[in-house]
């Protein structure tokens, strides 16, 4: 008989493996590698911006896995208490500022090219195709940190396993730009521990889901 530490600790690689993997596939794809295969065949993006990869890999299969046991109030606002609402507000104030920094920073000018030279239409076309990639994606890689990885390591390492969370957004983001895996790993950190007190994701979401916004709108003036 397996004793239940070893099924523990199985459930820890199992959930550990499988997030540092997809992460890792994600960003092999993305970056275009060979190493050992042509990792691009894992780039199934839709031409309306839909990245199927993203949306599958990140939410649907951790999203099935999880529901046997879903604590469903962890994505409503049971669980808030009145000053989160200021919360919310101020990340997307500090937001903004970090979406006007990009103007700031050459490395992140270069990746964060502005559309207000462009015509209605090829802004629309923008718009359209950036709010429904933005969705595929951002609706997993919340759930799969902040539901499906958090809740995990509470349990497993009650005082600080929330810490690695933050831990695998930081090494995903290596990728981009030095000062914005920074801030991806300050937001994280804070968003993180917040899910984290308070057993809900849905703060971290709509955080983060506004920063995409206010990001897609300045590159729509600019």
């Amino acid at each position: 008989m397996v004793s239940e530490r070893c099924k523990q600790w199985l459930l820890t690689v199992v959930i550990f493996g499988y997030v540092a993997a997809v992460l890792a596939v994600d960003t092999l794809a993305a970056t275009g590698s060979s190493f050992l295969i042509d990792w691009r065949v894992f780039r199934r993006q839709l031409s309306n911006g839909f990245d199927v990869f993203k949306f599958v890999a990140w939410f649907v299969i951790p999203f099935v896995c999880c529901l046997p046991w879903m604590d469903w109030s962890f994505f409503g606002t049971r669980r808030w208490k009145r000053k989160d609402i200021l919360i919310l507000l101020g990340l997307a104030v500090m937001g903004a500022g970090a979406v006007l920094a990009t103007r700031v920073f050459p490395s992140l000018a270069r990746v964060y090219r502005g559309y207000g030279q462009h015509p209605w239409h090829t802004k629309w076309v923008y718009l359209r195709w950036s709010l429904l990639w933005t969705f595929s994606w951002l609706v997993g890689w919340e759930f799969l940190h902040r539901y499906f990885l958090l809740t995990h390591v509470q349990k497993r390492w009650p005082r600080f396993g929330w810490l690695l969370v933050p831990l695998f957004e930081g090494v995903y983001h290596i990728q981009k730009p030095l000062i914005e895996a920074g801030g991806m790993v300050v937001f994280s950190l804070f968003v993180t521990r917040w899910a984290a007190l308070r057993r809900n994701a849905l703060l971290p979401f709509l955080a983060h889901f506004i920063i995409e916004l206010e990001l897609v709108a300045f590159l729509l003036v600019t």
